[in-house]
């Protein structure tokens, strides 16, 4: 999964949720539909993506998990898993936390409105 994301989006330098919108036939085929392990992998590439390429792609972790998110390769469970995971880690004082936070506020107030609706 790490080397599928470094080939498709070695050479992108911004708007990498677009070029993950684009992008997201390739990366369909690593995400098995409902599949946990598969989400959690693709989720984990991402991260470490962020860590090697650092500035733009740091910037970008809530519209890039929202462009995941939005072409159904990743689901609102798995990725509330692979996040509260995160903030247990190793490296759970990343920015990529602190960048992701305003897509997971979003998914928790979108998951309360339903509840409410």
């Amino acid at each position: 999964m790490n080397a599928l994301l470094e080939g498709l989006f070695d050479d992108v330098k911004k708007a990498f949720g677009k070029e993950a919108t684009k992008r997201k036939n390739h990366l369909a085929g690593a995400v098995a539909g409902d599949d946990e392990g598969s989400q959690l992998l693709l989720l984990n590439a991402a991260e470490e993506f962020y860590y090697k390429k650092c500035s733009n792609e740091l910037n970008e972790v809530a519209l890039i998990l929202k462009a995941l998110y939005d072409v159904d390769l990743v689901e609102e469970e798995h990725v509330m898993h692979w996040y509260s995971k995160g903030l247990k880690g190793d490296k759970k004082d990343s920015q990529v936390w602190k960048n992701a936070q305003p897509f997971i506020d979003w998914l928790r107030n979108a998951e309360s409105e339903s509840e409410e609706g």
